[in-house]
């Protein structure tokens, strides 16, 4: 059990009824309770606001989190602007209360570890940082405007500080860490980022099951995501249609929300030659979550950045192999026995790539169960185990 007074700094949001009760998102809910399974006196440092509008989220009330420092939430550039300074007085409030603070590479305007960096020569906080996104990287074949290439240089040079003054160091990949620190491994720790719980995961034989007794000679295949381009939606509408002039039977069903969700719903309404494509609203992440994967024979996972897409471990847990892009945070958690690659953007390859499933309908079996079998143990507790034993090690 870590005692000391311990402060995560996270642009994540809570909101506050008018009754003082406070509430997040259920995935971030469950997070927080995890953390607390090893850390005494934990408080956040986040930003507050009051709403009455708390459907979908989790009351998180009645957690022992010992402080919460409210920061105002940034929304435009002007806010940004006006909350910069009330914003770092908090943060200094929160480090004169911590002795061991905890932040990340991420969060609009800026991530919060910027503020810490600017404090770290003078006060006596311990450090952590965890990187397990990178939304600021400029991706493969995104233009790079004077804004993107600012964003991208100015988060590099400050994060890569950043984590050289930090006291322990977590990166969900090891690309992560080869580019922000090269050849230093010391007081790092690689640890990929899962939701899965024991409970949630398939069995062999049930999987084996499930491809034995299929009847119809369909594929089917899943693409759940954030439907923006950097997740790749693109990539695979084009795919899809290098794939009409073909002699195929397949399913692929896009579920999800975002930006490109109108043009998801109208190509979905339209003819594919062989290919049917459905569109699904998203689902509760959980039970229902899992028997959706569990009913496909594949799951696309075509992102753009270096990111290290979750739903590889949630695909696993149900002996679902991906086809995927080849870039680092994938490579990382797949290999030639658990997923089918494609070249990171190229939509002829991924639509080979789907060729080559629908011509080998085995190949799902045999790599689903590879994946599960890489997978088991990998769940949320046990990431936050490994947390808890290295931070043991890496803090004084």
């Amino acid at each position: 059990m870590i005692k000391k007074p311990y402060i995560l700094f996270t642009r994540i949001v809570i909101k506050k009824d008018s009754q003082g009760r406070i509430f997040t998102d259920p995935l971030w809910a469950k997070d927080l309770k995890l953390h607390l399974n090893y850390i005494q006196n934990f408080g956040i440092c986040c930003p507050v606001v009051k709403s009455r509008s708390l459907e979908g989220l989790q009351d998180i009330s009645e957690l022992d989190i010992k402080w919460l420092f409210e920061l105002k939430n940034d929304r435009g550039i002007l806010s940004v602007l006006k909350n910069f300074l009330p914003n770092f007085v908090t943060v200094i409030k929160a480090c004169k209360q911590a002795k061991i603070v905890h932040s990340d590479g991420a969060g609009w305007a800026f991530p919060l570890s910027f503020y810490l960096l600017l404090l770290k020569p003078f006060m006596p906080f311990q450090w952590i940082i965890v990187i397990e996104s990178s939304f600021w990287m400029l991706g493969q074949g995104e233009a790079k405007t004077p804004r993107k290439t600012i964003e991208h240089y100015a988060h590099k040079t400050l994060l890569r500080c950043c984590l050289r003054a930090a006291n322990s160091r977590i990166f969900t990949q090891s690309f992560y860490r080869d580019y922000f620190l090269g050849n230093e491994k010391r007081r790092t720790l690689i640890n990929p980022a899962t939701w899965v719980d024991k409970s949630n995961f398939s069995n062999p034989e049930a999987v084996k099951r499930r491809f034995n007794d299929k009847a119809d000679g369909k594929l089917n295949i899943l693409f759940p995501s954030r439907l923006v381009a950097d997740k790749g939606v693109l990539v695979v509408l084009a795919a899809i249609e290098q794939l009409k002039s073909h002699d195929v039977n397949i399913n692929i069903t896009i579920m999800g929300s975002g930006d490109l969700e109108e043009n998801c719903r109208r190509f979905a309404s339209e003819r594919h030659g062989g290919v049917t494509v459905k569109y699904q609203d998203n689902v509760n992440y959980g039970e229902e979550f899992f028997t959706v994967v569990s009913h496909h024979d594949w799951v696309l996972v075509p992102t753009l950045k270096q990111e290290q897409p979750r739903i590889i471990f949630d695909a696993f847990s149900q002996g679902t192999p991906v086809i995927a892009s080849d870039t680092y945070g994938i490579l990382d958690i797949t290999d030639k026995d658990t997923a089918l690659i494609f070249e990171t953007g190229n939509s002829s390859s991924l639509a080979q790539a789907i060729l080559h499933a629908a011509r080998h309908p085995e190949l799902a079996l045999k790599m689903g169960l590879a994946g599960l079998e890489y997978a088991a143990g990998k769940t949320h507790l046990q990431m936050h185990q490994d947390r808890e034993q290295f931070l043991k090690s890496s803090l004084k």
